[in-house]
């Protein structure tokens, strides 16, 4: 049955007085009757009088005119759909075999295509494309969209991709069904980073103006913005705030660094090259040595750009995971089911009643009425 989302706006019904009034107020004109003599009245007639209403149509639809405008204001909506129809949605990659009848099925995409349409291929892991969408997302969106009660059944590869930390929790029990097949491979944009040099004559900015140069990648849309502080003591008030609102920082062996500090980067030996403070929402690296070859060999490494990068690149929690080891559990509440908005159609309504309302009052065969 329809509800209403703003049911005080039925107060808006008093106005229903209005054309009562208006057609009390402009009843039909009185029209002279010629009769007889006047002797057979009384000395003191008393006239009487009693209501009356003309046009009881045109009345009618005013009436449901200021009745349907009142449920207007009243925001009224339709529950949404009680369908229980099973539903069966494959991974693209999967062979899903052939469709059952009377049952839904959909691919596990980004729109939840049925199985008349192309396999999808856009289903990535973090860092791809913005237009895909990741496994376990997706998984909580269907949950979400389907009616209370409905069965659903998930058809999956052995191997799982586009995962986050933790299993799907869901608020309903799923079928989850493993079979042969492959998710379509991630493509993943490693990001490039944007170095903030300082100026001067530092002889450690040579290398790292070589590894900005050499990490710097036109065709990457993805740029992490990374400043440098090699002057010595502590650090300004203001890079200090920026970090805590999500910068990234490297600082030199000269830098005062706050503890404790985790070690973010090792040698070959084992051992460290760098620290990771995090401030904030962001992060300070601090190396533990001068930048200088004698005391860090790497510096001329060929390979030191790329392990800079993988110092400095967010880390990402694992994406892949066995399917046997992610069959979704339950608890989640269940997300109650969209309502359909009656409003767009109730304006339809009241329009027509209005022209009809117009058509009434103002044709020509009218007779004297409000």
């Amino acid at each position: 049955m329809p509800a209403l989302l703003f049911p005080a706006a039925l107060v808006a019904l008093v106005a229903l007085v209005i054309p009562l009034a208006v057609h009390l107020a402009r009843r039909s004109e009185a029209r002279p009757t010629d009769f007889a003599a006047l002797e057979w009245l009384r000395e003191k007639p008393r006239p009487k009088s009693r209501l009356r209403f003309d046009e009881w149509l045109l009345l009618a639809l005013r009436l449901l005119l200021v009745i349907a405008i009142a449920i207007w204001l009243a925001r009224p909506v339709l529950p949404g759909s009680t369908d229980v129809t099973p539903v069966v949605a494959a991974v693209p990659g999967v062979d899903a075999g052939v469709p059952a009848e009377d049952v839904r099925n959909i691919w596990l995409a980004p729109g939840f295509p049925s199985y008349d349409q192309p396999q999808p291929g856009c289903l990535q892991a973090p860092l791809a494309a913005a237009s895909c969408q990741g496994l376990a997302s997706l998984i909580r969106q269907l949950d979400a969209e389907l009616a209370p009660g409905v069965p659903l059944t998930l058809v999956v590869p052995e191997i799982l991709s586009g995962l986050d930390a933790e299993r799907p929790r869901l608020s309903r029990s799923v079928t989850w069904k493993i079979v042969p097949g492959a998710m379509p491979a991630p493509a993943i944009t490693p990001p490039s980073f944007g170095f903030t040099l300082p100026a001067g004559a530092d002889p450690a900015l040579r290398y790292l103006r070589a590894a900005a140069v050499a990490l710097k990648s036109p065709a990457t849309p993805v740029t992490m913005p990374v400043t440098v502080r090699l002057a010595a003591g502590p650090l300004p008030d203001t890079l200090r705030a920026g970090i805590a609102d999500g910068a990234t920082v490297l600082a030199g062996d000269r830098v005062t660094a706050p503890e404790p500090l985790a070690i973010a980067w090792r040698d070959a030996d084992g051992q460290p090259l760098a620290t990771l403070q995090r401030i904030g929402r962001g992060r300070l690296y601090r190396f533990t040595r001068p930048l200088t070859p004698t005391a860090m060999p790497i510096l001329l490494d060929p390979d030191f750009p790329r392990q800079l990068a993988a110092m400095l690149a967010p880390q990402v929690a694992p994406t892949r995971a066995m399917a046997r080891d992610m069959v979704p559990i339950t608890g989640a509440v269940p997300w109650p089911v969209p309502a359909r908005d009656l409003q767009p159609w109730l304006a339809f309504a009241i329009a027509a009643l209005l022209l009809v309302e117009r058509w009434l009052a103002t044709r020509r065969s009218r007779a004297v009425a409000p």
